[in-house]
């Protein structure tokens, strides 16, 4: 049975993934090491283009993996969709915190202005002081309770930004299942050691030869 052809998303993800391993090799220590020991026959920008050039070729080495890759990402979509047709995703329970997480310092917030602002104008015009201290007292807790639910929205976002910009840096869709993403980097580590590291390598050699003949 014919495989099936990778969709243009697929594609552009298969080519920024090689670009990064490329980048990820030209800066490792053994092809630095290289590097010098050739003397200036090729430099990094050189070894780059040739494994540009060589592209498919050497993303070949790791077809198994990234078959392997690619199933797996299908098995988990598809468990995804049987999971949420039936009724078993999170996504009633999940859309409340975001919610709470709004309104809580925003109605705080709000709830403060009124007690201080209220407090404040029956102490300025005579009125029971105990019940003016009161809702000063009630102010001040709520706006501390607002002030401590933005810190802490704060935080949420700041890790979550972490957490999307480690998984951006490594090729990582966020959320990505566990499995794919064993898969993923089993891809990936198959295309730096066994596809990129010996292309790159060769070259040197191959360099260094005609250098010495």
């Amino acid at each position: 049975m014919a495989e099936p052809e990778p969709s243009g998303a697929d594609i552009g993800y298969i080519s920024v993934t090689f670009e990064r391993v490329l980048d990820q090799a030209l800066n490792s220590r053994r092809i630095s090491d290289a590097l010098e020991r050739s003397a200036g026959t090729l430099n990094r920008e050189q070894l780059r283009t040739r494994a540009l050039r060589e592209r498919t070729a050497i993303a070949a080495v790791a077809a198994v993996e990234y078959r392997a890759y690619t199933e797996s990402k299908a098995l988990a979509a598809e468990q995804t969709g049987e999971r949420d047709s039936n009724g078993n995703g999170n996504t009633g329970g999940g859309g409340l915190l975001p919610v709470l997480a709004v309104f809580v310092p925003s109605l705080s917030a709000v709830a403060a202005a009124v007690f201080l602002v209220s407090g404040l104008a029956l102490r300025a015009f005579g009125g029971r002081p105990y019940i003016g201290a009161g809702l000063l007292t009630a102010g001040f807790v709520a706006a501390a309770v607002a002030v401590g639910g933005a810190v802490a929205d704060l935080a949420c976002l700041l890790v979550a930004a972490a957490h999307n910009r480690s998984a951006v840096d490594d090729g990582a869709p966020a959320g990505e299942d566990a499995e794919v993403k064993r898969a993923r980097e089993a891809w990936q580590l198959a295309l730096r050691e066994r596809g990129m590291m010996p292309f790159l390598l060769a070259r040197l050699d191959e360099a260094d030869t005609r250098d010495h003949v």
